[in-house]
C-alpha cells in the first residue's frame, strides 16, 4: 500500500469515529420512523453492495457495503430505544 493509500484509510477511520461520536445528538433529534426507514436504507445499501461485490469482484462496491453497514450501524437500535421512552418502559 502506498503512503497516499494508507493516509486515505487512516483518514476514513477518523471520520467514522467522529461521524459516530456527534451523530448520537443528531439522530435523537429525528423522528423515529425516519430513523427506521433510513436504518432499512442502510441495510439495503450494504446487503446489495455485497451481494454486488461478491458477484463483479469490482472494488468500488466493498465502499458500498461499508458505507451501507456504517449507516445501517448508525442508526441500529435507536428507534427501537425512542418507542420505549414513548410508552414509559425502562
Amino acid at each position: 500500500m502506498s503512503i497516499t493509500g494508507f493516509m486515505i484509510t487512516v483518514g476514513v477511520v477518523i471520520a467514522m469515529i467522529l461521524v459516530y461520536k456527534y451523530a448520537d445528538q443528531w439522530v435523537k433529534k429525528m423522528d423515529p420512523g425516519t430513523v427506521k426507514t433510513l436504518n432499512w436504507i442502510g441495510f439495503i445499501v450494504g446487503v446489495a453492495g455485497g451481494v454486488l461485490w461478491y458477484a463483479t469482484a469490482n472494488g468500488i462496491f466493498m465502499f458500498i457495503t461499508l458505507a451501507g453497514v456504517l449507516f445501517y450501524f448508525l442508526f441500529y437500535g435507536y428507534d427501537s430505544m425512542e418507542e420505549k421512552e414513548k410508552r414509559g418502559n425502562p
